[in-house]
């Protein structure tokens, strides 16, 4: 049953963390940080291996928001499977 908006600490925090990994990526804060060749890692410049570090950041921090059931929490874990929804029940 929904009974209403989620109020953890943790969903009014997420949007905050992804604008701020997003912000990593744009100006003025990439060219300070992520704007170089030198240092090399495992063989790929420090440009890419960046950009690839903030988008493993993002994809752990999603993965462990669906884990912790912040996003959906409002989804009862009880509910009918996912064939009542139309969601891969080969109708049609």
């Amino acid at each position: 049953m929904y009974d209403g908006p989620v109020t953890r600490p943790i969903a009014r925090v997420a949007p905050l963390f992804f604008l701020a990994t997003t912000a990593l990526l744009v100006w003025p804060l990439y060219p300070r940080l992520g704007n170089a060749i030198e240092p090399r890692v495992l063989g790929l410049p420090w440009s890419l291996v960046y950009v690839l570090l903030v988008i493993v950041v993002n994809a752990v921090a999603l993965t462990w928001l669906y884990v912790a059931r912040v996003i959906d929490a409002e989804d009862d874990p009880g509910e009918a499977g996912a064939g009542d929804r139309g969601v891969g029940d080969g109708g049609g």
